[in-house]
């Protein structure tokens, strides 16, 4: 059984005129015919019945008619989905991202994308950069927005997508709130909260190689895994740190960003998939996610 016999049939069945439906569907009206009477060999029984002056359906063809049409439906609505997914607009993308992500990049490209692509279902969620890693290495995440560096990995495929310059976060009350503007060098013997190093190492590591070149060996009173903490940390006094300018911005806290005016190197934020756990929509959205925010090829300092 064919899918153009079930096509002809119905419309026959709709018009009840082989000849009217032969010109509605391009075909000729003794193909038309043989379509029909071969359904009818294959069904077993008579779907018609013709004479000069009418067509009919018989019981028979009544009772086939409203099956065929759901089946036709639910075929096409098959054939549809799967050339969506084969083009990488169908499925559901589990995707990670860090907090600084969350305000500056997911919402805005998510809702463009899901605008194009209706049929793509979305899972977010809040990751620290470590656990995505792991997750994008195991297959148990699709798309990950995670801080770099992280360091060598074969298993991913990485690409900067955000940049940014750091700033010096102090208490509003501290010394160097009302300057603005600031040199490494002046931080020395101040007590420093961090990032938490297993939660991100590259950019744990990254700081503090940012520190040792100042000449500063940061006396670190605190640590936490999330920048918003890390502010609640500074805002208690606990001490200062070093964070994207993003993480600052909407932040309530009774503290102040200093511009660092060293040349260090800038904040990153990379998109990064899995090479062996690949599939046609999580390619689509990655290629999506570059056009929209540009890949950034060469590393910058200030």
């Amino acid at each position: 059984m064919e899918f153009r016999q079930i096509r002809s049939f119905l419309s026959v069945a709709e018009t009840l005129h082989f000849g009217r439906t032969a010109q509605l569907i391009h075909l000729s009206q003794p193909a038309l015919s043989l379509q029909i009477r071969a359904l009818e060999e294959e069904v077993g029984v008579r779907l018609f019945e013709r004479n000069r002056r009418k067509t009919t359906l018989t019981a028979a063809g009544f009772a086939f008619r409203d099956d065929a049409a759901a089946a036709l439906s639910q075929l096409e609505q098959g054939v549809r989905r799967a050339r969506l997914a084969a083009n990488g607009k169908l499925g559901l993308l589990r995707i990670g991202f860090i907090s600084t992500a969350g305000r500056e990049i997911v919402p805005g490209i998510v809702r463009q994308y899901r605008e194009l692509n209706p049929d793509v279902g979305f899972s977010l969620r809040n990751i620290l950069t470590a656990e995505q890693v792991q997750m994008l290495e195991t297959g148990s995440l699709d798309i990950g927005f995670l801080r770099l560096p992280i360091g060598e990995n074969s298993a991913l495929d990485v690409v900067t997508v955000h940049r940014e310059p750091f700033v010096l976060v102090v208490p509003a009350s501290h010394k160097l709130a009302k300057r603005k503007r600031v040199r490494l060098s002046e931080l020395a013997g101040q007590d420093f909260v961090m990032y938490e190093r297993t939660d991100a190492p590259g950019f744990y590591d990254l700081i503090f190689g940012i520190l040792r070149d100042a000449g500063i060996v940061p006396t670190v009173s605190q640590t936490a895994g999330e920048m918003p903490t890390l502010i609640s940390l500074v805002d208690s006094r606990m001490g200062i740190t070093i964070l994207p300018a993003s993480a600052v911005k909407h932040s309530v806290a009774s503290v102040v960003a200093c511009e660092i005016l060293d040349r260090i190197p800038m904040s990153e934020i990379g998109i990064a998939v899995s090479k062996r756990f690949r599939t046609a929509v999580v390619d689509n959205f990655r290629s999506f996610s570059l056009e929209k925010l540009g890949p950034f090829k060469e590393p910058l300092t200030r």
